[in-house]
């Protein structure tokens, strides 16, 4: 479980955060969507350490990150829209050098690049300059070295986006058997129909809150009762006409 309590964040005049509360469970894909500057990603950044400047305490099973930011950089696995790359590795270089870096057995370390790759469909362009990735393929690389090393919280901040149909196939059905092994996954994005189909519980945020959650049974049955999508519910939550 990763718990936020009384989480705020700002930048300079800009309250990006306010007063967030919320238990991201394990077990279970957590889905979190918002408008652009709803403080999705700051929210996000703050869990993984990329944002110090906050009040309020981050936990992941009962160890605060300020307290324990090593432990979590081994437990957490992130993957950012715009994730830095190493431009002059190729793919495989790239993973072998993140499993490197996450203390894997050697023994293991090709086993796992290679799986990966397949995983995410990269193994053709594996020997490939990242300088030389689409946008589409850079995302797939950051996934699959947030993924590296099975660690027990996975974090993927609108990096699905771009992804093909096969791939996010792939990615769907790996996440469902690691939730059966009580890793916590959280997925933000927005598309919402891809977070409607993949998450049991999914948070809305705006302006700065988490402003409501709804379980998958929730959601279906108001596309059952009321007829409509869950778009149609999503705008409805934040107000918008």
């Amino acid at each position: 479980m990763l718990s936020i309590k009384n989480l705020s964040i700002q930048y300079e005049n800009v309250i990006a955060v306010k007063n967030i509360s919320y238990d991201f469970n394990s077990g279970i894909i957590n889905g979190l969507i918002g408008p652009n500057g709803a403080g999705k990603s700051s929210l996000l950044k703050a869990c993984v350490g990329l944002i110090n400047d906050y009040q309020g305490k981050i936990i992941y099973d009962e160890k605060e990150l300020g307290k324990n930011r090593t432990w979590v950089k081994k437990q957490c696995g992130y993957a950012p829209e715009d994730a830095v790359l190493f431009p002059y590795l190729t793919g495989e270089e790239f993973l072998q050098l993140i499993a490197s870096i996450r203390n894997n057995k050697q023994e293991d370390l090709t086993n796992e690049v290679s799986f990966f790759l397949q995983l995410t469909g990269l193994t053709a362009k594996m020997d490939e300059l990242i300088v030389n990735y689409s946008h589409g393929m850079r995302q797939k690389l950051a996934i699959a070295a947030a993924l590296i090393g099975e660690p027990e919280f996975i974090i993927i901040d609108e990096s699905l986006n771009g992804l093909d149909p096969i791939a996010l196939y792939n990615l769907k059905k790996y996440f469902n058997e690691l939730i059966k092994s009580d890793k916590t996954i959280i997925l933000s994005s927005h598309i919402l129909p891809l977070i409607r189909d993949w998450c049991h519980i999914i948070v809305i945020m705006d302006k700065g809150a988490l402003i409501q959650e709804y379980s998958k049974d929730e959601i279906l049955k108001y596309e059952k009762d009321r007829g409509n999508s869950f778009e149609t519910l999503f705008l409805e939550t934040i107000k918008t006409p």
